[in-house]
């Protein structure tokens, strides 16, 4: 069954990475798209290799007035909201004492206040449709990684979003969900900041075997098409936080290794 087909999905993060494959793929299932991101350029480029039907919203994720705006806007164009989908993030590699205060306030603002901002003000559109809401986290936001301090706090205060909202949206029959890919061959690695705050141009180390951006956006489609409410992508990412549970000491040494 297709469930994306005339449903309307605002998108965060579409440019790039996972959040281009499911742009791509949710445009071949019939879905009418509010297709958010920095780069206006990248946006009307990837609006041209699809339909071309779609709306375009570039802008800074860490402005509160355009996360209120793209809500709103998305609404007005197309006259509802059926899906969230709260995957744009950026990411950092840095040793945690030299890393700027600035740095982890960038991270949260787009990581956490941006989905946060953009959650409560598309709450009365997914009521009315009785709509989904979804974060795209990520296994360090169940298990903290060192040199990705900034990130995985931002990733936690995602899921403990995700808790309070499943719990409290749930009798307005507004599905929550959270999806946690794991190390995944994405830009985000090369765009991580540094200390300073600026692109690293550079991969980190990874643990694990690595995703390509195509199959976790299949496996994210089709958890939001089921309606699961916590997915971990990946068998590594599943290993780390279950193995974290009995053995935390063990598990430190085995995240020591993504350091780099």
């Amino acid at each position: 069954m297709n469930n994306f087909n005339e449903k309307v999905i605002l998108l965060t993060g579409a440019s790039s990475g996972i959040g281009y494959e499911l742009a791509k793929a949710l445009d071949q299932k019939g879905a009418k798209l509010a297709l958010v991101a920095r780069r206006a350029n990248l946006l009307n480029k990837l609006n041209n290799e699809l339909s071309g039907k779609h709306l375009i919203l570039s802008g800074d994720l860490s402005d509160n007035i355009f996360c209120k705006s793209i809500v709103t806007n998305t609404n007005k164009h197309y006259g509802r909201i059926d899906i969230i989908i709260n995957n744009a993030a950026i990411s950092m590699n840095a040793s945690f004492a030299d890393t700027k205060p600035e740095v982890f306030k960038k991270l949260m603002d787009v990581n956490y206040f941006a989905p946060l901002t953009i959650s409560q003000n598309a709450y009365p559109f997914l009521k009315k449709t009785q709509g989904s809401l979804y974060f795209i986290s990520s296994v360090v936001g169940k298990r903290g990684f060192p040199t990705r301090s900034g990130y995985s706090a931002s990733k936690f205060a995602v899921q403990g979003l995700f808790e309070s909202l499943r719990s409290e949206w749930q009798s307005d029959n507004i599905h929550v969900g959270i999806i946690s890919p794991g190390f995944t061959d994405t830009n985000i690695q090369n765009k991580a900041l540094d200390a300073d705050g600026e692109q690293r141009q550079k991969r980190g180390k990874t643990t694990g075997r690595v995703m390509s951006p195509n199959k976790a956006s299949q496996l994210i489609i089709n958890a939001i098409q089921n309606k699961r409410r916590e997915v971990i992508l990946t068998a590594a990412g599943k290993l780390v936080v279950q193995f974290n549970k009995f053995f935390p000491k063990t598990t430190d040494k085995i995240v020591t290794r993504s350091i780099g």
